[in-house]
């Protein structure tokens, strides 16, 4: 199995398969292709709970705070702060 760092890397590479979160974004790198997935069912259960233990704080930013009491952490669709944090992960995990 496959680091967080390769996995967080791996969604930046495929940023074609974003459509409104992070989970989501993990989901589509399991199943867009049945035949060849990008990711294992265990890479995707563990970038699952990596996303879920790293929850953008909701003072981080103006976005995360007006998304606080709901599943999406930033707006639903919008990929920047998505990235930013892929990124921030990247590194952590270097």
């Amino acid at each position: 199995m496959r680091s967080i760092k390769e996995l967080l890397q791996i969604m930046l590479d495929n940023q074609h398969l974003f459509d409104n979160g992070l989970c989501r974004w993990r989901y589509n790198l399991r199943w867009s292709n049945f035949d060849n997935p990008i990711i294992s069912q265990e890479e995707s259960d563990l970038l699952l709970s990596y996303i879920d233990d790293n929850r953008p704080h909701a003072l981080s930013s103006w976005n995360a705070l007006l998304n606080c009491a709901s599943v999406y952490y930033w707006n639903k669709a919008n990929i920047k702060p998505r990235i930013k944090w892929i990124k921030k992960h990247i590194k952590l995990n270097s």
